[in-house]
């Protein structure tokens, strides 16, 4: 690895565009290991990379990331760390390169050489929810992976929780109970419920289109009802009864 970082701080001293932009070089691995090969090395390049990033956020920084070279499991975790911990003014970057630049290993690119940057759309996990924007409280990645996993689910059953109990009625709760937990189609819902089958669609057509107002869908269908919902039903404990009330959840 000398001569490459060498050569790399050649570059930085020398080329005219490089000569305000401060290097600094971080280990993230031994220096005996030349690359992720093991499941120890890759979590450990997963933590280097992201607390690099969450480092320059704490410091008041705007990021651009750009993961060039090396194995493909670093611009995995870049994208990881970039949906962790970006704001909307940071930015992540593909460099596609080609042709002689390409082939020849050169540093530059000359005029005509095939290789430009693209800028990578990022899902900012701390954009979508408030409750997680204190992910740059955590120093370890796999721990706000875990939060981050955590947050989403509690919100999810909080908003069906919050859909079932707080819009529907009664008889269209145990309509959408049958069609979530059994996935029964209208007839045999009438059945159960000893309804119509006219009655229990009317009445799903009812909850999809409130359904379709809550989470700003359109013409929301039975399999979309059952992707929402089906979290709620799960964690329901098995003592709630029909549906009719709060219950007791996970």
């Amino acid at each position: 690895m000398a001569a490459p970082l060498a050569r790399l701080r050649a570059e930085f001293a020398a080329h005219p565009p490089y000569q305000n932009i401060p290097l600094e070089l971080q280990s993230i691995l031994s220096p005996s290991t030349e690359g992720a090969d093991t499941e120890q090395d890759a979590r450990a390049s997963f933590r280097a990379i992201y607390r690099a990033v969450l480092e320059a956020k704490r410091a008041g920084y705007t990021v651009h990331l750009s993961i060039v070279g090396g194995q493909k499991i670093l611009a995995v975790y870049g994208m990881a760390a970039a949906q962790l911990l970006f704001d909307d003014d940071d930015a992540l970057w593909y460099v596609l390169a080609g042709g002689a630049f390409f082939n020849e290993e050169r540093w530059h690119p000359a005029p005509g050489d095939e290789a430009q940057l693209v800028r990578v759309p990022v899902l900012r996990w701390g954009t979508l929810s408030p409750a997680l924007t204190d992910l740059r409280q955590i120093e370890d990645p796999f721990e706000a992976v875990e939060r981050q996993q955590a947050l989403l689910l509690a919100e999810r059953l909080e908003e069906a929780r919050a859909f079932v109990l707080g819009t529907l009625s009664g008889a269209e709760r145990r309509v959408l109970e049958l069609l979530v937990r059994e996935g029964l189609g209208n007839i045999e819902i009438a059945e159960r419920l000893s309804l119509s089958p006219r009655t229990v669609e009317r009445h799903l057509g009812e909850i999809s289109g409130r359904a379709g107002v809550k989470w700003g869908l359109e013409n929301v269908s039975r399999a979309q009802l059952i992707a929402l919902l089906n979290f709620y039903y799960v964690t329901r404990s098995a003592g709630d009864g029909n549906g009719e009330d709060g219950g007791k959840y996970a």
